[in-house]
């Protein structure tokens, strides 16, 4: 069966919003359990930072961060990005995703969080925590970066 030419904008147009309708619920979705899991991970990563607490923060995260980057490493890049904004004023999640692969990184699992923070040099950051799944079934940090 062939559509006249008159209907090909209306074919195209229904096509369109049938994506924008139905891909929201086509993506990823987070298991709840995951998202606990995940986010009490990062929040007590973000507890061992913002208590300047940044060697006990290196020694729980990820095998990842543990084989790129050494704990002295860590510590001053850790101290360097915080100084640049100060103190802690507050913070809350804005955003969780997830995916099977994160840039220069192997194929796992990883949830990407985002928070909505304000500092005491910066008054609207963006906080970005990725956790990968290791193999004890644990999430830890893998990635940590402020914008």
């Amino acid at each position: 069966m062939l559509i006249p030419k008159k209907y090909h904008i209306h074919l195209v147009a229904l096509i369109a919003v049938s994506v924008i309708m139905f891909y929201p619920s086509l993506s990823k979705r987070i298991d709840p359990q995951i998202l606990k899991a995940g986010t009490a991970a990062a929040d007590d990563f973000l507890q061992l930072v913002d208590n300047e607490r940044y060697a006990e923060s290196w020694e729980n995260a990820s095998t990842l961060i543990k084989e790129k980057i050494f704990p002295e490493v860590w510590d001053q890049q850790l101290l360097a990005m915080r100084s640049k904004v100060g103190a802690l004023n507050n913070r809350s999640q804005d955003n969780a995703s997830m995916s099977d692969w994160a840039e220069g990184a192997p194929d796992g699992e990883y949830l990407t969080l985002k928070y909505a923070s304000s500092f005491e040099k910066q008054a609207s950051a963006i906080e970005t925590i990725i956790l990968v799944l290791e193999e004890d079934n644990s999430w830890r940090v893998a990635g940590y970066f402020i914008k």
